[in-house]
């Protein structure tokens, strides 16, 4: 039981920052938009990376840093673009969108067909085909995948630090660390997620939202730039 709450402690000391998961959960959690989709994929990502670590995939990482460096630029790029959505939706007005003038019924009904006045075949208006619109959580998915798999700190901690701190206590005690690691990231994520969206209506307030997405951006500024430096 002590080697799963150490392992606890140690993950939650890892993700209990503010990183690139933490303030993706946030502003979608203030959206109330792929809230689940964005815990999911944090949980999924960490079981691999936690327990990938502890069966000793970090050793490949550590001996790979071609890996890494290329990772290292891929997010850093990707950060910066987040910070820009995130100062782009500061600025945004925040009121709500102006919805089309209704249609009227002869406008909307269905064209008819027509037959040309000196004879023929009648020739049949076609109809556009409604445009498909992707679900509303697939793009904060694909941040969380990005913000994640194109971390290499994610891979530092998790895959090479929880790893070899979880082998410390041998062939049985380190599924024990891995377990109680693991255990702080399904405690974490949830709570920042579905707190935000609890608090999403005090925290919809034009100017707090736009506070809120400036801290986030230049959080996200600060990891980019401390991504590429070290």
């Amino acid at each position: 039981m002590s080697i799963t709450i150490n392992g606890f402690l140690m993950g939650l000391s890892l993700i209990i920052a503010i990183g690139p998961q933490n303030a993706l959960l946030l502003r979608q959690g203030m959206a109330r938009v792929g809230v689940t989709a964005v815990v999911s994929i944090c949980l999924v990502s960490d079981i691999l990376l936690i327990f990938g670590g502890t069966a000793g995939v970090g050793v490949i990482v550590e001996r790979a840093p071609i890996v890494l460096s290329a990772l290292k630029w891929f997010g850093f790029f990707y950060l910066l673009y987040f910070a820009y959505t995130c100062f782009r939706d500061a600025w945004k007005p925040h009121g709500r969108p102006a919805e089309p003038a209704p249609k009227s019924e002869s406008a909307t009904a269905a064209p008819e067909t027509h037959a040309p006045a000196s004879g023929g075949v009648a020739i049949a208006e076609r109809t556009k085909a409604p445009a498909k619109t992707r679900p509303s959580w697939v793009q904060p998915a694909l941040a969380a995948l990005a913000m994640t798999w194109l971390n290499p700190a994610a891979y530092l901690d998790a895959l090479v630090m929880l790893g070899n701190l979880a082998n410390q206590h041998g062939e049985t005690g380190r599924w024990y660390f891995a377990t109680g690691a693991l255990l702080a990231s399904v405690v974490w994520f949830p709570t920042i997620g579905y707190g935000a969206a609890k608090l999403a209506g005090p925290l919809s307030n034009p100017r707090i939202a736009k506070m809120v997405n400036i801290g986030i951006g230049l959080v996200m500024v600060g990891i980019a730039l401390r991504l590429i430096l070290h």
